[in-house]
């Protein structure tokens, strides 16, 4: 694999990483004791954690993981496959580097306005980083830390293909009607978002057993 090379989504990472962290901490007096560490599926606050956390956990999903993650693909038993969709990880780096992003500062927004719908938002964020990984998803090829892993995905690379193949579209589908439930009254934000999860996660699993069932007949 080659040696690591500093990109332009690298150093849109580390700027955009700063501009959070720095937007927490220029606040960080007028910041509540507690700030929104997680939102339930109808937008509402249902967990808090100290200020001192929430800044903490930003910082590190924010910033170092995005770029962390360029040099945990060494240990990857399948580590030389990564050449093969190089501008995609660059890319889904950079797609997870902006959402926990928004994260953080929807969360210090939060704390600085209580009125401020930050979970309805936050469901938005979550359905472009569904759309934009998505996207993606086709080109990434065998690996054991980014993609549809299954037992049948990771026992052949056919499997795999194809699962990510079909798992693309349902990830964009599941993001679009994410980003609707952001927008609709709880009845119907609820089971978008159900519908979203289960089109994310269900689908291409059970997807990735019907293929490799097919492929032995």
């Amino acid at each position: 694999m080659k040696d690591f090379r500093w990109k332009w989504q690298d150093t849109l990472i580390v700027i955009l990483g700063v501009l959070a962290l720095g937007y927490a901490l220029v606040n960080y007096s007028r910041l509540p004791e507690q700030l929104p560490a997680q939102f339930g599926i109808t937008g509402e606050v249902n967990r808090y954690w100290p200020k001192s956390s929430i800044i903490i956990q930003g910082a590190v999903l924010g910033l170092v993981l995005p770029l962390a993650m360029q040099f945990i693909r060494r240990i990857d038993p399948k580590k030389d496959n990564y050449s093969k969709f190089t501008a995609a990880y660059k890319m889904i780096r950079l797609t997870i580097a902006v959402v926990m992003d928004a994260m953080l500062v929807l969360s210090v927004t939060k704390g600085l306005h209580p009125d401020f719908a930050a979970g309805k938002l936050g469901i938005a964020v979550v359905g472009l980083l569904f759309i934009a990984l998505g996207n993606y998803m086709p080109q990434i090829k065998d690996n054991y830390f980014t993609g549809i892993k299954t037992p049948w995905t990771l026992a052949s690379p056919e499997v795999w293909r194809k699962t990510h193949r079909f798992s693309g579209y349902m990830w964009v589908a599941g993001g679009i009607l994410l980003m609707l439930a952001a927008f609709l009254p709880k009845t119907a934000s609820i089971s978008l978002i159900i519908t979203s999860l289960l089109l994310a996660v269900l689908v291409p699993y059970v997807y990735s057993w019907f293929i490799s069932q097919r492929m032995k007949v």
